[in-house]
């Protein structure tokens, strides 16, 4: 149907008037699991989320990001409702810096849930929008929530190759690990780096041995600072 200037006007003011009430439940921690599996609700924010006017727009992410503060409703949220995560991305993604905010704050929230970190850190171009995230000065908040994101996924092993292998991930933390004008974010890119650094030591440490006894045997994971040549003349 085609609805006139008026009808539009009240159609907005409605959504609105739902959004702030959807918003207002969701600050209840005795509320917020009851809303988070309220597959009606979930699926109808997600649904919408990123389509409507500005203000709209951030008082969506506003809800979802509120679900997310409560700990029983992170898996819930990671793993029954479709493209969430998906739709945190777009939202760091995008232009709308209130949004983004919110959304990081969100991928923040969710990644403190171990069950959690893998889904998250195999989501399509999820890495890549926090890494990016972590570079920005200008936006302090901004910069500290991804930093954040970034320890607590690189705190599950199985992480190590995705976060190693994303474009931009480690370089972004070796920078901000020397940078000393900033000293929070300096500190979790440090802290970051020595979780990374430790599962593969933990890798290269496994109790195997190589040789023989008549040629000596040599544990791997020992650094042994020896060079290896080949074929060299003396």
């Amino acid at each position: 149907e085609k609805k006139t200037a008026k009808d539009k006007k009240v159609l907005m003011a409605a959504r609105m008037c739902t959004l702030k009430m959807l918003l207002h439940l969701s600050k209840n921690k005795d509320v917020s699991p009851k809303l988070a599996k309220a597959e009606s609700i979930t699926t109808a924010l997600v649904t919408v989320a990123n389509r409507m006017e500005k203000e709209a727009n951030i008082l969506c992410a506003a809800i979802l990001t509120n679900l997310t503060r409560h700990p029983d409703n992170l898996s819930h949220l990671m793993f029954k409702v479709p493209n969430l995560a998906s739709i945190f991305v777009a939202q760091v993604e995008g232009s709308d810096l209130e949004c983004a905010k919110c959304a990081l704050y969100a991928l923040q929230n969710l990644s403190c849930d171990s069950n959690c970190r893998q889904e998250l850190a195999n989501t399509a171009n999820l890495l890549g929008s926090i890494t990016k995230a972590a570079f920005k000065h200008d936006y302090p908040e901004h910069q500290l929530s991804a930093l954040y994101t970034l320890k607590n996924l690189s705190d599950d092993p199985f992480n190590l190759v995705t976060m190693t292998n994303t474009p931009g991930c480690t370089a972004t933390l070796l920078a901000l690990a020397n940078d000393s004008g900033n000293g929070m974010a300096q500190y979790l890119a440090c802290d970051t780096l020595a979780t990374l650094s430790h599962w593969l030591l933990t890798l290269s440490a496994r109790k195997n041995t190589v040789g023989n006894e008549k040629d000596g045997r040599v544990e791997m994971g020992r650094r042994t600072f020896e060079t290896s040549t080949w074929q060299m003349w003396n």
